[in-house]
């Protein structure tokens, strides 16, 4: 179990150099960021790196079908593993949010079996089921409390608005940490930046600006761009 190890590593080379070696065990990591920007990647590409590692891996969607998880690995080469360990030390799941209540979810999560990573898409769904803000907040600390029990290293993703780290609502206040993963319109095309607001148990310089590439070959961190 990866509990037995101080980092996880985050399948981003210079990403795991950035923090010491990867993402603090036992702890819920927000990765935010607007739409298009890679987060689906970056969460497949995390859970394709545990499960070649051995480690039991799942991916929660509220989005995307099991097919459709698969299909997006298979267009990048990095990712084409998926298919060998799928079903086997890595399950896809696919939720259906119009037969799910906040309870409910809350009490599903609770009874999964022990993994080593997980991934969740994306967490600011719950807010379709709240009936205020303050019962999102109580049924979110809920849930990262869960899967600080159940998991090695989970990643929340929270799709947000341009410009925002999460939805307002206090998500990157109760993760262990915090990465933003944004658009720069600083050059001909946009580019895909990578920053880290927040990790406990981690020494790392926050808020400094890397590009993320994401081609057909894979996902790779770049060096840090001035601004």
């Amino acid at each position: 179990m990866v509990q037995k190890t101080d980092r996880v590593t985050t399948g981003l080379t210079k990403l795991d150099a950035l923090t010491c070696g990867g993402f603090p065990s036992k702890t819920v990591i927000l990765i935010s960021g607007s739409a298009g920007t890679g987060k689906t990647l970056f969460g497949l590409n995390f859970l394709v790196e545990g499960a070649r590692r051995g480690e039991r891996c799942c991916y929660i969607s509220f989005s995307e079908s099991a097919d459709e998880l698969m299909r997006a690995c298979e267009g990048i080469e990095s990712l084409r593993d998926a298919k060998r360990y799928a079903g086997k030390n890595l399950i896809l799941q696919y939720v259906d949010i119009g037969k799910l209540t906040l309870n409910k979810f809350v009490h599903t999560l609770a009874l999964y079996p022990d993994v080593d990573r997980l991934v969740i898409d994306n967490i600011n769904k719950l807010l379709l089921f709240a009936e205020t803000d303050r019962k999102y907040r109580i049924a979110m600390v809920k849930v990262i409390n869960n899967l600080k029990k159940k998991a090695g290293c989970s990643l929340l993703l929270c799709e947000t608005a341009a410009g925002e780290v999460d939805t307002g609502k206090g998500e990157s206040f109760e993760c262990d940490g915090l990465v933003n993963i944004s658009f720069l319109d600083l050059e001909e095309k946009p580019m895909r930046t990578l920053e880290i607001h927040k990790l406990r148990y981690t020494a790392f310089d926050p808020r400094v600006v890397h590009n993320i590439v994401i081609s057909s070959k894979g996902l790779e961190l770049g060096d840090a761009k001035l601004i």
